[in-house]
């Protein structure tokens, strides 16, 4: 008899039924032609030894693919993370597929290391949801092997063989922009993440779009770039509301960012008008204006991808090509919808949530 604490093998299991090994693997695979009697002695032995098959050795023996994806994330506590994650993971659930999770942080050794064992262990598939910024080079060559998907949220994660599944991040800056800009603010603080990242760049531009053949709009003097956490965004978020010269509006260009600079906001009990890009999950309490978008339609459209081998095509510097899909519009304004060549449609529409903080004009603090 096996060891309590020893797992349960096929052979000890055959070797309980009086069964050869072949005999008891036909059984507890299900095939047919295997007399009752036969079948019924190995099911009891499997039972009393608590033996169970592995479902994925049997499913890669028959010729198919592990039932895992790879997932990866820069930052698990980023509230845009953490909602594309649980709906990819929703996704994929549905699908009979699991998750296999990185979270990279500022280390893209870690990511390299993490696609490699998703190549070596044959993994279905990777979805990235954000990247390290200097790690776009090792997706083109994770993608470059054989049988390869890669399906990316990111859109600096690009090239042949990845399919970029993403919004459009100029049209969310150059939103933010034109929320206070309409109610009057022209001097507005902006507050960025990581420099060398795609997004931040394009966000940027978007709000430069806005302000171009606008006079008197200052932004610039109020740019920091690099507050990629809720500490930094605060300190920086601080020092502005204690000078004399403080911004009288912020766009935060992530949720992170927005976290913070509303903890130095509640801190000082100063209030200017603020936009955030990306929605989380206390925004709605604290009365927060952001641009969001429908994360859930992108995870789906993720996944779906991912399982049926689009062909993927690069994204240009606007994020991708149009496409038709329309999301929910609090506040009446959309901008476009963004997906790869030969995508189905799919709800990526931008839209301004408007709840009270990038609506004061700059008379209210």
């Amino acid at each position: 008899m096996a060891k309590q604490n020893d797992r349960p093998t096929l052979a000890t299991v055959a070797a309980r039924a009086g069964v050869s090994i072949k005999t008891a693997s036909r059984v507890l695979n299900g095939e047919k032609h295997v007399a009752a009697s036969t079948a019924e002695k190995v099911e009891a032995a499997a039972e009393v030894l608590g033996f169970r098959l592995n479902s994925t050795a049997r499913r890669l023996r028959a010729g198919g693919r592990s039932p895992y994806i790879g997932v990866v994330l820069s930052d698990a506590g980023d509230a845009f993370q953490a909602r594309a994650f649980a709906a990819v993971e929703a996704e994929l659930a549905a699908l009979d597929l699991r998750p296999v999770v990185t979270v990279v942080g500022d280390d893209p050794d870690r990511e390299e290391t993490f696609l490699d064992e998703c190549l070596a262990n044959d993994l279905t598939g990777i979805i990235v949801i954000r990247a390290h910024p200097e790690a776009a080079e090792t997706y083109a060559r994770a993608a470059s092997a054989p049988g390869t998907r890669i399906v990316s949220l990111d859109p600096a994660v690009e090239g042949s063989g990845i399919s970029i599944v993403a919004g459009d991040d100029r049209e969310a800056g150059r939103l933010a922009a034109e929320q206070l800009l309409a109610h009057g603010h022209r001097a507005l603080g902006v507050i960025g993440d990581h420099s060398p990242s795609l997004i931040t760049t394009r966000r940027l531009q978007g709000i430069q779009d806005a302000i171009a053949g606008r006079r008197g709009i200052g932004w610039r003097a109020y740019m920091r770039e690099d507050a990629h956490d809720e500490a930094s965004a605060k300190n920086v978020v601080a020092a502005w509301l204690g000078s004399r010269s403080a911004p009288g509006a912020l766009i935060t260009l992530s949720a992170t960012v927005t976290q913070g600079a509303i903890d130095a906001c509640r801190r000082l009990g100063e209030w200017p008008a603020l936009v955030g890009i990306d929605d989380f999950p206390t925004a709605e309490l604290l009365d927060v204006t952001v641009v969001d978008r429908n994360v859930e339609s992108l995870a789906a459209e993720a996944v779906r991808r991912l399982r049926s081998g689009v062909e993927p095509s690069v994204a240009g510097e606007d994020g991708g090509r149009l496409g038709d899909g329309e999301g929910p519009n609090p506040s009446g304004t959309t901008g476009d919808s963004r997906a790869d060549d030969g995508a189905s449609d799919f709800d990526n529409a931008l839209c301004v949530i408007a709840r009270g903080s990038g609506e004061e004009p700059p008379d209210i603090r």
